[in-house]
């Protein structure tokens, strides 16, 4: 199910917005920190959605990139 909504094909999106946030995730029973990346967007009716979560050890341009060229091949 959640794969599902991984790939789900996205509509037309008036508004992006992009954020990352810092957690602790466990990796190889170290604690370490990890950019969770989101994309939010606003629908031609406004409303407001999710379209993609991503999970990297860093907001470098190259996580960025991969995750926003998924979100293209998605039809964004």
């Amino acid at each position: 199910m959640l794969q599902e909504w991984r790939e789900r094909p996205l509509g037309e999106i008036r508004y992006l917005y992009l954020d990352a946030r810092y957690e602790k995730v466990r990796e190889s029973s170290q604690v370490r920190d990890a950019a969770v990346l989101v994309a939010t967007g606003i629908d031609p009716a406004g409303e407001r959605q999710v379209l993609g979560v991503s999970v990297s050890l860093s907001e470098q341009e190259a996580h960025w990139k991969d995750f926003l060229k998924a979100l293209k091949d998605r039809g964004l």
